[in-house]
């Protein structure tokens, strides 16, 4: 995969997740959503902006050298981290998540144009990151976006 592909990839899984936010009003976004008991379809959209602005962060971690996340769980839990996200942005309204998800894919695509494939797809530039820039953005969008697609319906 190229940066082209893989800004091709992004956006067209992230389709889907446009689709379903436009055609829900603020009220339908803040019902329950279909298959995450104890989520509402907004803080489903709060989870995927966090994860597209976490694969900003590392972008820009990986350029810096400095890990976005010192001190992270070890080992990583997953479910930890989606916890803490839903507890972080539960209180957030319908409108502003609906504002932040947009905003935050476009600011995800704007940096992986500005990424250079050596920064994308250097092998384990950093000890913090496990595999390349791209492979991580892909974790998070590509193969993440389509799981939360049902969740929206």
């Amino acid at each position: 995969m190229d940066k082209t592909q893989l800004l091709d990839a992004i956006r067209s899984t992230h389709a889907p997740i446009e689709a379903a936010v436009a055609v829900l009003s603020d009220d339908e976004l803040m019902e329950e959503s279909i298959g995450m008991p104890g989520w509402t379809r907004k803080d489903v959209v709060a989870h995927v902006e966090w994860w597209n602005r976490r694969s900003i962060a590392v972008i820009l971690g990986s350029r810096s050298g400095v890990d976005p996340f010192p001190g992270g769980e070890s080992p990583f839990d997953l479910d930890a981290w989606n916890a803490g996200i839903l507890r972080d942005h539960r209180e957030r309204t319908a409108h502003d998540v609906r504002a932040g998800e947009a905003a935050s894919f476009r600011e995800l695509l704007a940096a992986v144009e500005e990424a250079t494939p050596e920064e994308l797809f250097r092998e384990d530039p950093h000890p913090w990151l496990d595999g390349t820039v791209a492979e991580t953005i892909a974790d998070d969008t590509i193969t993440h976006y389509p799981e939360h697609v049902p969740h929206l319906a």
